[in-house]
């Protein structure tokens, strides 16, 4: 039951209410240092803040320089090792062709990763983080019916 009631007696509806767009996304580590230099040199992403503790860093935020996606990786090993082999995050491409430069990037640098595959709404294909995370990076370009 929320603050307003079960008739929304606020005289409000959530759906008149609107959001600009995703302000981060958290993800649990097991080892900040680790996915902190993977997810730089993976994926691209640059360091913006560090929280520290008295036993060290806790939090580290990330910021990809061309899309301004924000990722705060987070000490929390047990929910890491919970997340492993799930899809936490997609991250959005803009065509088949740059996925396919994404894999080449990939395979140089010796990356688990899957082969582009057909998805909804696009092609998609995983990389595995340090934790075993999959963190899908997913086309806007819609697949024609024609595509098996």
């Amino acid at each position: 039951m929320d603050a307003c009631g079960p008739r929304n007696e606020c005289g409000m509806r959530a759906s008149s209410l609107t959001f600009v767009g995703v302000h981060h996304v958290g993800l649990p580590v097991t080892d900040i240092e680790r996915s902190r230099t993977w997810y730089e040199t993976v994926l691209g992403f640059r360091s913006v803040l560090d929280e520290e503790t008295e036993d060290g860093i806790a939090t580290v935020t990330l910021e990809h320089p061309s899309s301004g996606i924000i990722l705060c990786l987070f000490v929390a090993p047990p929910q890491a090792q919970a997340m492993a082999d799930f899809n936490p995050v997609s991250l959005s491409v803009a065509s088949a062709s740059e996925l396919n430069r994404w894999e080449d990037h990939l395979s140089g640098l010796g990356i688990e990763h899957s082969a582009p595959r057909n998805a909804y709404l696009g092609w998609v294909m995983d990389v595995i983080d340090p934790d075993g995370k999959r963190i899908q990076l997913h086309t806007r370009e819609r697949i024609s019916a024609d595509v098996s």
